[in-house]
């Protein structure tokens, strides 16, 4: 799976498993879903942000 800040279904096993029995493809249906619920509570990191404090860092030393 890609490196994505969405967050995997409880229900999606893999690429067309679906355990509801929908047409599972995380990345287009499984979003948009009624029966989405996240597998977890994950906090997802602002790359943006840590990537840019990184160069700033670098640029002060």
């Amino acid at each position: 799976m890609a490196h994505d800040r969405e967050t995997v279904c409880m229900y999606y096993v893999a690429a067309g498993q679906c355990k509801k029995g929908r047409e599972a493809s995380h990345k287009h249906y499984c979003q948009r879903c009624d029966k989405y619920v996240p597998r977890a509570r994950v906090r997802h990191p602002n790359k943006k942000r840590e990537k840019l404090e990184r160069i700033q860092r670098r640029e002060q030393e």
